[in-house]
């Protein structure tokens, strides 16, 4: 009644209900921020689930795990890949390392790595130039076709 009440699924007010039966008032509010599950925790909850015969909701609810699907995301992983399949992958870019750039101090440098420095900073001002300079052509541009339509 209630979920029809507020036009929810059903399956959304039973999770909600256990969850609140289980860890109180806690379990239902938002989350801030992404849960990170380890990959020994990961398995522990294949395990139990395997060993206990738990579905993927009662495993949610026992593990604490938001999202039920979840489970089935590890688990799909795991029959392929293995504990592997369980490793939490990098996400997004990876961060750009500049290999002539150095922290140590100028005074402490050697002169070959001095030179490599400026080569690399000489490279990245020429081509800041250019960007600037194309961004300038494509604001010109853009201009001059909105003053034509007028």
């Amino acid at each position: 009644a209630t979920a029809k009440h507020f036009n929810i699924n059903d399956k959304d007010v039973f999770k909600w209900v256990n969850q609140y039966l289980k860890d109180g008032i806690l379990a239902i509010k938002p989350k801030t921020g992404k849960a990170i599950y380890s990959r020994e925790f990961k398995l522990q909850v294949l395990t139990t689930m395997a060993g206990e015969s738990l579905s993927q909701s009662q495993a949610a609810l026992r593990f604490n795990i938001s999202s039920p699907a979840l489970i089935s995301v590890w688990r799909s992983s795991y029959a392929r890949h293995g504990m592997l399949g369980l490793t939490a992958k990098a996400k997004g870019r990876p961060t750009v390392k500049h290999p002539y750039l150095t922290d140590k101090p100028d005074h402490e440098k050697s002169i070959e790595e001095i030179k490599r420095e400026n080569e690399y900073l000489r490279a990245e001002n020429a081509y800041l130039k250019k960007l600037d300079a194309r961004l300038k052509e494509r604001k010109a541009n853009q201009t001059k076709q909105g003053s034509s339509k007028d």
